[in-house]
């Protein structure tokens, strides 16, 4: 495993930080613990203690593979947002964009209806 890559905690990793879920035994949560969103494998390494340092590239394998974190250059995740009905472009809406609304203020964006 490359010690420069930096583990970010997915939104599986953050549910199961906080507490939320309890999928993880207890040696892979003692890593999951180190794992900050800003710490590289090898400062992981450094501050693990001993009887995890020797399985801690293994603990970050599971961890991965379990969907708990990921590298922090390679985030691939969309958000879902939802888009309230009255929110939404119809085909006879104006849309403005930038300066294109000339001095219109933020109430009178809408067109009528």
């Amino acid at each position: 495993m490359d010690t420069k890559i930096t583990f970010i905690k997915t939104s599986k990793g953050e549910d199961e930080s906080n507490r939320i879920t309890n999928y993880l035994s207890n040696d892979i949560k003692r890593a999951f613990c180190l794992i900050d969103n800003k710490s590289t494998v090898k400062v992981l390494m450094k501050r693990a203690a001993p009887s995890l340092s020797e399985s801690l590239e293994y603990l970050l394998q599971e961890l991965i593979n379990g969907g708990f974190i990921q590298d922090k250059d390679k985030v691939s995740y969309v958000a879902n947002i939802a888009i309230p009905c009255d929110m939404r472009v119809r085909s006879d809406d104006k849309i403005y964009i930038g300066r294109e609304r000339g001095g219109r203020d933020r109430h009178n964006l809408r067109s009528t209806r």
